[in-house]
């Protein structure tokens, strides 16, 4: 019998790390690695939706196992939970509409700036640009639908998921990519479950030298330097 890992994921699909768990398809490059992961180590995934702003919690609390859904490593995150090895490096970058230069920060000088809640890209944006006008949003897809409108002027997000939107929405483009902000994704578990930490890090170092991992990163990314 298998065992069942109960798994955290975003409600408001980040693509391309995944689609719409409710949708026709789905798939991304999360999914595609957690199955390699959960083929390698005989588990069964029974995958649990929720908002991001209430998945980090759940798994605090200990209602999920895991979380591998686009979970930044941070310090303050580390000290709470345990994180595998880093799957994917990616910056913040902000997206603008073809036309707008972006040359630095002090460009961002009188724009509307949006995000998405209780994302690293959120708090960023408390912190550098404390006194501009942002737009708060629960899902990506809304703050790239007021850029294109020209309801906001600048979009803050991770690159991976950028990268999608970009390829989505063809008049918008990499304004710049934000100074300082090289991070990554690691996959999240329960403070103190480091046998499931070692178990997941054999396995992603595995599919890293057997080329496994790098045949899913080329399925998924190749349009935009991460």
């Amino acid at each position: 019998m298998k065992e069942i890992l109960k798994i955290g994921l975003d409600s408001v699909a980040p693509v391309p790390m995944h689609t719409d768990y409710n949708s026709d398809v789905f798939e991304g490059f999360e999914v595609d690695l957690m199955r390699e992961i959960a083929g390698q180590l005989n588990l069964e995934i029974h995958y649990e939706i929720s908002l991001w702003k209430n998945i980090l919690e759940k798994l605090y609390k200990g209602e999920l196992d895991m979380i591998c859904s686009a979970v930044t490593m941070t310090p303050s995150r580390q000290r709470i939970l345990e994180f595998s090895v880093p799957y994917l490096q990616f910056r913040l970058c902000a997206v603008v509409n073809e036309g707008t230069s972006l040359n630095n920060l002090n460009s961002f000088d009188h724009k509307i700036l949006g995000v998405r809640i209780a994302t690293e890209a959120e708090k960023y944006i408390m912190e550098k640009f404390p006194n501009h006008q942002v737009v708060h949003a629960t899902k990506n897809e809304e703050l790239y639908q007021q850029l294109v409108k020209k309801k906001i002027d600048i979009v803050i997000d991770d690159s991976p998921i950028a990268g999608s939107f970009l390829q989505k929405y063809k008049k918008l483009q990499m304004g710049m990519f934000l100074p300082d902000t090289h991070s990554h994704y690691g996959i999240a578990m329960k403070k103190g479950d480091t046998e499931l930490r070692h178990r997941i890090n054999e396995v992603l170092r595995h599919l890293k030298e057997n080329g496994v991992y790098h045949q899913i990163y080329k399925k998924w990314f190749t349009y935009i330097e991460l």
